[in-house]
């Protein structure tokens, strides 16, 4: 049975309303959690979901989530992904997930198909990093893998994280009490954007994720000396700037290294911020990435030392704190031969391919069956306001989803 095709005009309209939905001061389509825009747009989705026939709150973590009853009560099938945005970035990162999730109860719907299993429909709060270095939130909420110390994280202005969650309309003394019993959950499917150039220059219209990346995230801080620019000689400066920035260059000489490794510094700031004096203090935040967990903590042993080498060599005194590294996460095999089946059977072109970027599936697979669908970035651009998916190929995206959302509910239930 093939069920109805979603329609590419109402997936374009709902994308394009919540790309209306963003802070007109901040260049791309940006609605970064914690903000008003943020707070405004998973309203809309709640709305979209009512209307298009959900049973949708808001749960006590910030996630927008619809229930669509099954014929059978006791399990259930969950979709979706998130809605909030990097700043400055793009209008389909996260959003197609969402969007074609509720098309696809839409077209179930009007062709009156319904399932055995509960259908439960999510948009996850606060999946990208925010000012807090906390990503993924809602899902580690739901699972459970939110912590006590997540909520003592402060910003850049010293405001704790669990202060900040208020303002999105959280009660930070009820979201480490909000999980959901997932043990009735078969499975979870997210589909999203691949961000990167693998479908596009491999033909492919839909891409089946067999590992999301595993993440390792530090800060370093490195102490000079303040010092007269013009008058201190370069033999006796004890300049943290220099010391950051050799470690800078051990970042990507690293991950350069690597087949499939990344790394990569997001922040590096100095103090006092003047032309004339010799830098006291650098602060410096980055990131590396990969599919092996052996690699990765090579890399982190390695850019550690470089950091004490480039401060040593300086007389800098040298602090790197890493956080807890997030393991590579593998997919569901029975359920992407699922999705394989159901990709094949629609006569799509698919690849299978590791994902560089994380994901609410990496948390969400920890305890529920999960697959991922990606379909291509133009260019692989992500990330940036020129960041593109085609029309065609989300609604391509959106139909395989439902077909592998139909499979599973009647043929293939995953272990």
């Amino acid at each position: 049975m093939r069920v109805s095709a979603p329609l590419a005009e109402r997936i374009e309209f709902d994308l394009d309303t919540l790309a209306g939905i963003v802070d007109t001061d901040r260049s791309g389509w940006t609605r970064t959690a914690l903000s008003q825009v943020d707070n405004d747009g998973r309203y809309e989705v709640l709305r979209m979901m009512r209307g298009a026939g959900l049973v949708a709150d808001i749960d006590g973590a910030g996630n927008v989530i619809g229930r669509l009853p099954g014929r059978r009560s006791g399990r259930s099938l969950m979709i979706g992904s998130h809605v909030d945005t990097v700043d400055g970035g793009g209008r389909f990162d996260g959003n197609i997930g969402v969007v074609g999730a509720i098309e696809m109860v839409r077209s179930f719907r009007e062709a009156d198909v319904q399932l055995d299993h509960e259908l439960v429909v999510v948009a996850f709060f606060s999946e990208e990093p925010n000012r807090f270095g906390l990503s993924c939130i809602g899902s580690r909420a739901m699972t459970g893998r939110l912590r006590p110390a997540d909520l003592d994280r402060t910003d850049g202005h010293g405001l704790r994280f669990g202060d900040a969650l208020p303002t999105a309309g959280i009660d930070p003394s009820r979201i480490l009490s909000c999980a959901m019993d997932l043990s009735t959950v078969d499975a979870f499917v997210e589909l999203h954007i691949e961000q990167g150039p693998y479908l596009e220059s491999h033909g492919s219209q839909i891409g089946l994720v067999e590992t999301i990346t595993g993440i390792s995230r530090f800060r370093a801080l490195f102490g000079g000396r303040r010092d007269h620019a013009g008058t201190t000689g370069m033999d006796v400066r004890r300049d943290a700037g220099c010391a950051a920035a050799g470690t800078v260059l051990a970042v990507e000489r690293i991950a350069s290294q690597s087949l499939h490794g990344k790394g990569t510094t997001g922040s590096l700031t100095f103090t006092p911020e003047a032309v004339n004096v010799v830098t006291e203090r650098a602060e410096m935040v980055g990131e590396f990435r990969g599919p092996e967990s052996g690699w990765l903590r090579h890399a982190c042993e390695t850019l550690t030392e470089a950091a004490h080498l480039e401060g040593s060599a300086r007389n800098v005194t040298v602090d790197v704190e890493w956080l807890p590294q997030q393991e590579p996460v593998p997919m569901n095999e029975r359920l992407l031969d699922v999705c394989a089946a159901a990709v094949d059977e629609l006569g799509f072109r698919r690849s299978t391919l590791f994902s560089g970027a994380e994901h609410d599936a990496a948390i969400m697979a920890q305890v529920v069956p999960t697959a991922m669908l990606f379909v291509p970035s133009v260019a692989g651009r992500s990330h940036c306001p020129e960041e593109l998916t085609e029309l065609n190929d989300i609604t391509a995206g959106t139909t395989a989803l439902a077909h592998t959302i139909f499979r599973i509910d009647r043929f293939d239930r995953p272990a």
